[in-house]
C-alpha cells in the first residue's frame, strides 16, 4: 500500500507540474526577452516620431498607411507585444491543425524578435520558443517541458527570422524608417522592402488595397524544413484583415501565414483575435 500511495503522489505532481504554466523553455524566453529591451533601452530611435516630414522617404503607399492607421505625430514605438488568440496551427502540411496560445515580442532599433508557442500533443504540453537576438536565430521545442524534440540554428534560420520581423512591421511601423531597411515602389498598390542586418539580407513585398491599408506581404527568402533532409526556400505570405481601432491605431484583427507548395498554398497559421501593446517594459511572468 505504500508503494502504491508514493505512486500515486507522484502522479499527482506530474499532473500538477504539468498543468502549471511555465518551465525551463518559457523562463528562457523571459529572459530573452528581458536581454533585448535592456539593450535596446540604450539605443535611441531617430527620428522620435511619425510625422509628414519623417515619413516622406517612404514609398507613397507605405506613408498612406501610417497616415490611415493613426500614427502621424505620434512617437515611435521602442518594441511591441502580440498576443494572438482563437489561433490554429499546422506542424505540415498533412497534420489537422491544433489550437495554440501564441505571442511574441518584436523591436525597433533593431530585428530582435522573440515568439512563444504553446499547445498540446499527446494530452501533453508542447512548447516552442522562436528568436533571434542580434541577428543570430534559432527555434527549439520541448514536450511536457522536458523532451526536446527539436532545435534549429544556422543561417537559414537567421534570414527566415529577419525576413518574419519585417513582416510583423504591419503592426510595428516604426520599423519601416530605420537605416537597416530599404524600399522600391514596384506600382501604385506594391512596394518591395530589403531588411539588412550582420551581412544577412532579405527582401519580401507588400501588397495594399484601395484604403491603402496592407492586406498582404510575400517574399521567396524564407526556409521550409524539408522533412529532416535540411531545408530549401519556398514561397512565403501573409494576409493581414479586418482592420479594426485598437487603443489609438487601426491593425488587422485577422492574419493567415502560408507556404505555397508545388500542389498549392496552404495556411499553416491563423488567428482572428489580435492584440498589440507597443513600447513595452517587461513581459508578464
Amino acid at each position: 500500500m505504500l508503494i502504491v500511495g508514493l505512486i500515486l503522489v507522484l502522479f499527482g505532481i506530474g499532473v500538477v507540474y504539468l498543468a502549471i504554466p511555465g518551465g525551463k523553455l518559457w523562463r528562457q524566453y523571459l529572459n530573452e526577452v528581458t536581454v533585448s529591451i535592456k539593450k535596446t533601452e540604450k539605443e535611441s530611435l531617430e527620428p522620435k516620431s511619425f510625422t509628414a516630414e519623417t515619413i516622406k522617404e517612404l514609398p507613397d503607399p507605405l506613408q498612406r498607411h501610417i497616415e490611415n492607421a493613426g500614427y502621424l505625430d505620434k512617437p515611435l514605438m521602442s518594441n511591441m507585444l502580440i498576443h494572438f488568440y482563437n489561433t490554429k496551427f499546422r506542424l505540415s502540411q498533412e497534420k489537422e491543425p491544433m489550437a495554440i496560445d501564441f505571442q511574441q515580442v518584436n523591436f525597433v532599433s533593431r530585428p530582435d524578435r522573440h515568439a512563444f508557442l504553446t499547445a498540446r500533443m499527446f494530452g501533453l504540453p508542447l512548447q516552442a520558443k522562436d528568436s533571434t537576438i542580434d541577428g543570430v536565430g534559432s527555434m527549439t521545442g520541448v514536450l511536457a517541458k522536458q523532451v526536446q524534440l527539436f532545435q534549429s540554428t544556422g543561417p537559414e534560420m537567421d534570414q527566415g527570422q529577419l525576413i518574419t520581423a519585417l513582416a510583423d512591421a504591419v503592426f510595428m511601423p516604426a520599423l519601416f524608417l530605420q537605416d537597416f531597411v530599404s524600399w522600391t515602389a514596384v506600382d501604385d498598390t506594391t512596394v518591395a522592402g530589403t531588411i539588412t542586418w550582420k551581412g544577412v539580407s532579405a527582401t519580401g513585398q507588400f501588397t495594399f488595397d484601395d484604403r491603402g491599408n496592407i492586406v498582404r506581404f510575400d517574399t521567396e527568402d524564407r526556409y521550409m524544413d524539408d522533412n529532416g533532409k535540411g531545408s530549401k526556400l519556398v514561397p512565403w505570405f501573409v494576409t493581414y484583415e479586418k482592420y479594426q481601432k485598437q487603443n489609438e491605431f487601426f491593425l488587422p484583427s485577422k492574419v493567415t501565414v502560408n507556404w505555397v507548395l508545388p500542389e498549392g498554398a496552404y495556411t499553416y497559421f491563423e488567428s482572428d483575435r489580435i492584440e498589440v501593446e507597443h513600447s513595452i517594459k517587461s513581459v508578464n511572468r
